[in-house]
C-alpha cells in the first residue's frame, strides 16, 4: 500500500472510533473511542498493533481524495472495501464512504453529491454507510442501483442519497461479535 506523500492523520481520529475491531491483539467496540485516543491522536502511534498499521482511510491511500475529505474534516470515513462486491463490476474493490459526522449534511452537499455520480457512472462499486450504535455493526448499503442511476439521469443525486440514507436510518443494527477477548481498549461507555 502507497501512502500519498504529505497526508498525515494529524489529530484526527476517526478510525480510532468509528469502526469496531475484532483481531486477536486488540478488540475495540464500534462507537467508542480507543482508550489510546488522546486530544491529538494516538497516543501509542508508534507501537500502534498490527491491525491498526494496516489500516489507512482512503483519504490516505486514494488520491481521487482532496485534502478537504480527512475524515475528521469531512464528515466521511472513505476506505477501501474488498467485501460484498458483485461478480458483475470489473473492479474488485470499491469505496466504502461511512458518514460520522451529520450524515444528512454530508449527502447534501455538492462535493458528496459530485463524488458519487462520478463513482455510479464510472462503476466503482459504492457503498454508504452508518456507523453502528456503540457496540453494533454499520450499516450499509450499495450506491450502484438503478434507483441511484435513475436518480442520476433526473438531475437528483441528493434525493436518490437521501432515500439510501432513510435506509440506513431504518437499519436493524445488529450486535457486533467480539470473538476474541482479553485486550479491549474501548474507553468506557
Amino acid at each position: 500500500m502507497t501512502l500519498i506523500p504529505g497526508r498525515e492523520c494529524g489529530p484526527c481520529t476517526v478510525c480510532c472510533t468509528a469502526p469496531s475491531i475484532n483481531k486477536p491483539e486488540i478488540q475495540k467496540l464500534s462507537g467508542a473511542a480507543c482508550r489510546h485516543c488522546d486530544g491529538g491522536g494516538c497516543a501509542i502511534y508508534d507501537s500502534r498493533p498490527p491491525v491498526c498499521r494496516a489500516f489507512y482511510c482512503a483519504w490516505r491511500t486514494v488520491d481521487i481524495f482532496g485534502e478537504d475529505w480527512r475524515p475528521d474534516k469531512s464528515g466521511v470515513l472513505a476506505y477501501v472495501e474488498t467485501e460484498g462486491i458483485s461478480e458483475d463490476f470489473d473492479l474488485s474493490t470499491g469505496i466504502g464512504l461511512m458518514l460520522v459526522a451529520n450524515p444528512l449534511k454530508t449527502v447534501r452537499q455538492r462535493w458528496f453529491q459530485d463524488f458519487v455520480v462520478t463513482g455510479v457512472t464510472s462503476s466503482i462499486p459504492l457503498f454508504l454507510s452508518l456507523p453502528g450504535p456503540r457496540g453494533y455493526q454499520a450499516a450499509t448499503v450499495s450506491l450502484n442501483t438503478e434507483q441511484m442511476l435513475d436518480a442520476i439521469a433526473r438531475g437528483t443525486v441528493k434525493d436518490g442519497l437521501e432515500a439510501a440514507l432513510k435506509i440506513l436510518r431504518g437499519w436493524d443494527f445488529q450486535p457486533a461479535a467480539i470473538t476474541h477477548t482479553g485486550n479491549d481498549v474501548s474507553t468506557p461507555g
